[in-house]
């Protein structure tokens, strides 16, 4: 089976399309991944992450939240809504 010219012509324009479009969505998302990695990183670096004692109240109450969901997800347990 060969392909003439035009079926040629009309891969490449679907390449172009589609195909160039996500590659700069996913060098974009990549960026966004290495930014989220690179702001983690210097929170985990915080001294306030170190030290829970001064994190704010609320910050408190929302990381004890947090962690009480993963645990009662990983224990198959569903907690009662609010």
């Amino acid at each position: 089976m060969g392909l003439s010219y035009d079926d040629l012509q009309a891969i490449r324009k679907i390449v172009e399309e589609t195909v160039d479009p996500i590659k700069g969505e996913l060098e974009a998302l990549g960026n966004d991944v290495k930014e989220i990695y690179s702001m983690i990183a210097g929170i985990q670096k915080s001294p306030d992450a170190t030290n829970p004692q001064k994190f704010k109240l609320e910050e408190k109450i929302l990381k004890l939240h947090s962690d009480l969901v993963e645990a009662a997800n990983q224990a198959g347990i569903t907690l009662p809504s609010h």
